[in-house]
């Protein structure tokens, strides 16, 4: 059989066209040569062989290669798929073949073969549309289009006029033909306007500039399909005939299909001819049969989501009219008696067309004249039906139009609007409160929400994401109706706590997910949100309505903890009222304000109790994670009240802080966690910066730090900061663990102390501050001197407390690094060999692992030694850290001024670099180095910053490249075995996440930046730090990046240039698309500043220019890093050229590369010099000509068989006048 095929000989194939009885048909007659339906057969048996279960692997794959041969090698490959396609005794699979033979003749080898076969083709092609025969399955009349479309884009309109025409008469033999026909329609303008997949962009034109030219005509051609198969469909539904009503239905759903291929892009006129009529019947169609609704909202939605000129889109305003507006709100309001997904779908699909309709609103409302429009209280009763649905999804997709309607000028003062806050909010709250997901396993009640969550979702994960997203926009615009109507979002909540506060919580030990607890932590953000948007309504709550409910929850007394911590965030919210109530903003009426005074003392009780709270049986070992989060968020509402009202509570300040230091003793009952007792401290801290006063501040900080500054010289008495040895001995990780073994208690208790001292430190360098008031901060002392620039030098009140403990911090820092030296891991001991391991958390979190939900009430006593060892390393590793990061920007010139401050963290922080591991190097880089350098002022760079990056910089270029060269070397491997292991997954994330943090210090050191990363670049998720997605859009500019003084100096220095450039040159080869991208914008200025220095010679030059080009191979199928890597190849072409003839030795060998075009570029250059980093259009393009064949491709573009269209004639068509009557679609075209 397969030889047969292989080896067939020529043979002809005539088509006639004879109607019978009104119906085409179909007859094929062999002319000459071999038997064609015996190849035909063998063709149609290796097909289908292809497809079968039951066939060898080693069948299959004979068959395949045959069938591959016989369409990549045979002449007659057309002939042969066109007796496959109209062979009505061949399967379908079969004959679906044939059609692809008959395509791919057309698309690969049209400008191979003769006229009288594109002809043959041609003609037969059409006759088998017009036969109709082809079979009623969508895909097979979706591939014969796709034939018909593939000779249109190579011939219509210029050799083919006569398309339109027979195209026309093809609609006339039956419903199939006109699906057919419509196919074609919709297959070309994706083609050509939609995706603009056209190979030929003048054919794209020609083809563009045809359709457009006789638009009026096209469309007048579909709206009058629609009309006549809806009014055939409903007649044939009347006299029962389902065969033919099913026919007349699908041409409507295929037109309407198509023409959503159509409304995107066209002229608005052809949407909006005869008064609007095509937006008339697809309203009308919302509430015809159900078959038809969904097609008709999902072209509704193209329409009403069309971009342009406001000119363009207020024409859509036409829906507002009183029979459009009324068909969307019935619609809107249809119920079904149970769980359809179609009508699920169809409901889906028309929230999105209110809310295109609500942001067209949007944008034309206030321009032109233009206000509010007719029948606008119709449209928000629609809006408010979809909101008020069960369905959480349709909820979501409806809140985009609240939302941007509060945040409008005009339309959230409007009143009519305004009146329906108040519905939103009652509709919309309770779906902030979270079901469970296992309540959809037992209902169908299509008025349950829970129902709809086995249609949306496949997971109890799933639902939790996208639940948590839809709270996160529900509460956005929550605050945006709080700007607008304080009074209707603080009346629902004030209502809603009071009736959560009337039921008493006598029940310990609730779970996460109970109903009870679900609804607190639902009232207690959405209170959150509302009062966090209070000060900046012009109509403000009632203060003594707020000090009210501030009151009752006082008074309420849960059991649990979870609803205690709940209640923690209510009181939180409600504190802005104490604000108010002693503020400027407190009305007259003393009463008011002493209430206010009288409250914030059982505010802070209420919160102190909080923060001792204990559940029966539990001690401070056993304590449950519910307890000990409930503590932590009354310990963390201090720091967040004394952050947000300090002033508030600096009368009380000398209360609270006796308060903090009963509770904080060692034998008192609260028996605080050490982490509690740094997070009091903390608020302290915060209050005291508004004492305005360095001398007195400074004196508390003294003793705030002075049990740290005791125990910290008792540590380091003790010899545990001399080395890695000593420290390990103090810790207890040389020794196994033995909770009876006084030994060991010593280790825990020095384990303690350790993080108590590094935390409290670090709680001061972070919340200590000079006033930001220069003219406070000179009466307060704080103003030591003026910079060269004449601004003040503030001196930190906590600098005289921290800065002599720094050797010790840099001590344990070091040490750190020591432990992963090979003499530390000898003395390591077994039972602790992992401690130094990345946690499990921070794995699941770079390999994008979703989290297993844990209870609340699980204890640590199942914790096991080395797992808390490994805890208390890697957060004391990290507050280190923080701290380090912090110091620079919190203490200023007091740090910097240091002397031998770079030496002593080079011996530090910087020691053993080569033997810490990846999630080590992180911290160092991204924590401390990027803040550090950043905050560093300018008399202290090279004292300073200059041995610091001499030292880190060649460490990490080397350090680089050898990760860089592991990666290649893992993806070559895994393209043979096709097996990863988790940790080779994540090596390959942690080298990204290196490279592209270290990448931004090297953007700070040498052009300046922010410490605010951006946010779509620097997140750390798995999808973001994989390298198979393009780099995200970046909103840099080539133009912007200048050397900055210190990069000029390290550019110069011999210690530093070599190996920054090296790692820069570097990242723009390295397989990762962002990286490339962050280097990108580096090497114009470093290259520019380097020869403006005379510092490069000829093999230098010749090393850049290299290193552009490979990464415009490895990296140019990304937009982003092609656009800038050509415009970055012209800028150092430009540049080193007229100096180094080397440049252009490197340009000359890339493959096919035109001397002519070479010879062009450099007469542009040399006739006229670009201006900084700007580089003219023309030089680009050039490069780009010149690259081109360098030019990297996405891996689905590598094997692609290249698709030639020659160009045709250019034709000048005449616009024609929109005609009154619908002409007959073969005219068009005649002369």
């Amino acid at each position: 059989m397969f030889a047969s095929i292989l080896s067939h000989e020529s043979y002809v194939v005539n088509k006639k066209i004879s109607e019978s009885g009104g119906c085409a048909r179909l007859e094929l007659v062999e002319m000459a040569g071999p038997n064609v339906s015996a190849l035909a057969a063998d063709l149609a048996r290796a097909v289908e062989l292809t497809m079968s279960a039951s066939a060898s692997q080693t069948d299959r794959h004979k068959a395949y290669t045959a069938c591959e041969s016989f369409k990549e090698t045979s002449p007659l490959c057309a002939e042969a798929g066109l007796y496959l396609a109209a062979g009505t005794q061949h399967s379908l699979v079969a004959r679906h073949f044939g059609l692809q033979l008959m395509e791919h003749t057309v698309k690969y080898r049209w400008t191979q073969i003769s006229q009288q076969e594109k002809l043959f083709i041609k003609e037969n092609a059409m006759k088998l549309l017009s036969a109709g025969g082809i079979s009623d399955e969508p895909h097979m009349k979706d591939a014969l289009s796709r034939v018909v479309v593939e000779m249109v884009k190579r011939e219509w309109p210029q050799q083919w006029p006569g398309l339109l025409a027979e195209l026309s008469d093809a609609c006339a033999y039956g419903e199939i033909q006109t699906e057919l026909v419509l196919l074609v329609f919709l297959r070309l303008v994706e083609d050509v306007a939609l995706l603009q997949t056209l190979e030929s962009n003048q054919r794209r034109k020609d083809i563009y500039q045809a359709l457009t030219t006789n638009m009026a005509v096209i469309f007048a051609f579909f709206l009058k399909l629609i009309e006549l198969h809806v009014t055939e469909f409903r007649n044939c539904c009347e006299r029962s005939d389902t065969i033919k009503a099913n026919a007349h239905g699908r041409v409507v759903q295929v037109v309407l299909l198509t023409l959503t291929g159509f409304v995107e892009w066209v002229s608005i006129a052809h949407v909006m001819t005869q008064n609007g009529r095509l937006l008339q019947i697809l309203c009308l169609l919302l509430n015809d049969n159900a078959t038809f609704r969904g097609a008709a909202a999902e072209c509704l939605l193209q329409i009403v989501n069309r971009k342009g000129k406001l000119e363009e889109r207020k024409p859509l305003l036409i829906l507002f009219n009183d029979e459009p507006m009324q068909c969307l709100a019935a619609a809107s309001k249809l119920i079904s008696n149970n769980l359809d997904e179609q009508h699920y779908l169809f409901k889906k699909k028309l929230t999105q067309v209110l809310a295109g309709l609500g942001a067209q609103l949007c944008s034309l409302w206030g321009k032109d004249n233009i206000g509010r429009p007719p029948n606008f209280s119709i449209f928000l009763d629609a809006v408010v039906a979809f909101s008020s649905h069960s369905s959480l999804t349709l909820a979501h997709l409806a809140n985009p139009i609240w939302n941007s309607m509060m945040k409008h000028d005009q339309i959230s003062r409007d009143t009519m609007f305004l009146s329906y806050v108040s519905e939103w909010v009652q509709c919309t709250a309770p779906k902030i409160i979270k079901l469970n997901y296992s309540y959809a396993k037992n209902t169908t009640d299509v008025t349950n929400p829970a129902s709809y969550y086995k249609l949306d979702f496949d997971s109890e994960e799933e639902y939790s994401l996208y639940f948590y997203r839809c709270r996160s926009d529900f509460l956005d615009t929550f605050r945006q109706a709080t700007i607008v109507s304080p009074l209707v979002t603080f009346s629902y909540v004030e209502q809603w706590l009071v009736k959560c506060l009337q039921v008493p919580n006598t029940t310990f030990g609730l779970a996460v997910n109970d109903p009870f607890h679900q609804e607190w932590e639902a009232l207690a953000t959405c209170l959150e949100s509302v009062l966090s948007r209070v000060l900046q309504a012009q109509e403000r709550p009632s203060i003594p309505a707020g000090l009210r409910l501030l009151q009752l929850c006082l008074g309420y007394q849960p059991a649990d903890p979870l609803i205690l911590s709940t209640l923690l965030t209510c009181i939180s919210a409600l504190f802005v009222f104490l604000s108010m109530s002693s503020g400027q903003m407190a009305p007259s009426a003393n009463s008011v304000a002493m209430s206010g005074a009288a409250l914030l003392p059982q505010v802070l009780d209420k919160i102190f109790s909080a923060l001792v709270y204990t559940a029966p049986g539990q001690t401070r070992d056993t304590r449950s994670r519910a307890v000990k989060n409930v503590r932590r968020h009354a310990a963390s509402l201090m720091v967040k009240i004394g952050n947000k009202y300090p002033l508030l509570l600096l009368p009380m300040f000398d209360q609270i802080r006796l308060t903090v230091d009963n509770l904080s003793r060692h034998d008192g009952p609260a028996q605080l966690s050490t982490l509690e007792k740094v997070t009091l401290q903390e608020a302290l801290l915060l209050i005291s910066n508004h004492f305005c006063d360095y001398d007195r501040q400074s004196s508390f900080v003294g003793e705030v730090m002075r049990d740290a500054n005791t125990q910290w010289l008792a540590v380091a008495n003790a010899g545990a900061f001399k080395g890695a040895i000593e420290f390990m001995t103090f810790v207890g990780l040389n020794k196994a663990p033995n909770g009876t073994n006084e030994s060991d208690n010593v280790c825990g208790t020095n384990r303690s102390n350790l993080v108590y001292c590094v935390n409290l430190l670090l709680g001061a360098v972070k919340r200590c501050a000079w006033p930001d008031d220069p003219e406070r901060a000179t009466r307060g002392g704080f103003v030591v001197a003026l910079t060269e620039s004449g601004n003040p030098v503030c001196r930190n009140p906590a600098a005289p407390h921290v800065v002599p403990l720094l050797p010790h911090i840099l001590s344990l820092i070091r040490i750190f690094n020591e432990l992963f030296t090979p003499e530390a891991q000898v003395v390591l001991h077994e039972s602790y060999k992992g401690c130094l391991n990345m946690l499990e958390v921070e794995k699941a979190n770079l390999l994008g692992l979703v989290g297993q939900a844990t209870d609340s009430t699980e204890t640590n006593s199942t914790q096991v030694p080395m797992e808390r060892m490994q805890r208390f390393l890697t957060g004391l590793h990290e507050s280190c850290y923080h701290m380090m990061g912090a110091v620079g920007p919190s203490l200023g010139r007091d740090l910097y001024s240091l002397p031998d401050l770079g030496p002593a963290i080079v011996n530090s922080i910087l020691a053993c670099l080569q033997f810490i591991p990846d999630y080590r190097l992180r911290p160092i880089i991204r924590v401390f180095l990027k803040p550090f350098i950043y905050s560093c002022p300018q008399p202290f760079y090279e004292a300073v910053l200059l041995p610091i990056i001499a030292h880190i910089s060649p460490i990490m270029v080397t350090k680089l490249n050898t990760k860089w060269q592991q990666v290649n070397e893992l993806r070559n491997r895994e393209s043979q075995d096709d097996n990863t292991d988790a940790q080779e997954v994540l090596e390959d994330i942690l080298t990204r996440a290196l490279t592209r943090e270290y990448l931004d210090v090297l953007k700070v050191a040498l052009v300046g930046g922010s410490l605010t990363p951006d946010t779509a670049q620097d997140i750390m998720e798995t999808e973001e730090l994989s390298m198979d997605g393009p780099p995200p859009p970046t909103r840099n500019n080539m133009t912007a990046e200048v050397i900055s003084e210190l990069g000029i100096i390290l550019l110069r220095s011999e210690k530093t240039c070599h190996s920054l450039v090296l790692t820069v040159l570097g990242a723009l080869s390295w397989i990762d698309s962002n990286a490339s991208l962050k280097a990108t914008y580096l090497t114009g200025p470093i290259i520019r500043q380097l020869v403006g220095d005379n510092s490069l010679n000829g093999e230098m030059a010749a090393h850049i220019m290299a290193a552009v080009l490979n990464a415009l191979t490895l990296h140019g199928q990304h937009e982003a890093n092609q656009g800038s890597l050509l415009t970055l190849g012209a800028q150092i072409y430009e540049m080193l050229r007229p100096t180094f003839p080397e440049v252009l030795a490197v340009m000359q060998q890339i493959p096919g590369v035109n001397p002519v075009d070479l010879q062009k570029l450099d007469e542009r250059i040399s006739g006229s010099t670009s201006k900084g980093n700007k580089i003219e259009k023309v030089k680009k393009d050039l490069f780009k000509k010149i690259t081109g064949t360098l030019l990297g491709k996405s891996v689905g573009q590598l094997f692609k068989k290249e698709v030639k269209i020659h160009d045709l004639p250019r034709i000048v068509i005449t616009k024609k006048v929109e005609p009154k009557e619908v002409p007959d679609l073969r005219n068009i075209f005649n002369a």
